[in-house]
């Protein structure tokens, strides 16, 4: 994510060397930055902590903290990106398979919470 944010910002200072460059060319390299820029920042500020009575989710604007009990399920949701959903009591909380060791966590989260895993 930091290198496509470096190579985006790149990009757009490259475009601002010419004339004529449509406006759209701009936007669009912008927007990038922008984008790219803020998954770094999610992902920089994104944590989940397990200690033994259960997670703490500080996300981009919140933190959050859920009890083992609390956690009703998690469900995963596969795809390019897999993401984890943990429905607890009180709210949702959710990571991707961009985070290290997502599957232990997830499979950690199961566990604590004594739920049953799915069979396929």
């Amino acid at each position: 994510m930091g290198a496509a944010t470096l190579l985006w910002l790149g990009v757009l200072l490259y475009l601002l060397r010419f004339d004529g460059v449509p406006v759209q060319t701009f936007l669009s390299a912008v927007f990038f930055v922008l984008f790219f820029a803020v998954s770094v920042t999610y992902y920089g500020r994104t944590r989940i902590i397990v200690d033994s009575g259960g997670i703490t989710y500080r996300g981009l604007v919140r933190t959050r903290r859920f009890s083992f009990a609390d956690i009703r399920k998690v469900d995963v949701l596969p795809g390019p990106v897999t993401v984890y959903a943990v429905r607890a009591g009180r709210g949702l909380v959710h990571f991707t398979s961009l985070f290290a060791d997502h599957r232990r966590l997830a499979r950690i989260l199961v566990e604590r919470a004594g739920l049953l895993p799915l069979r396929a």
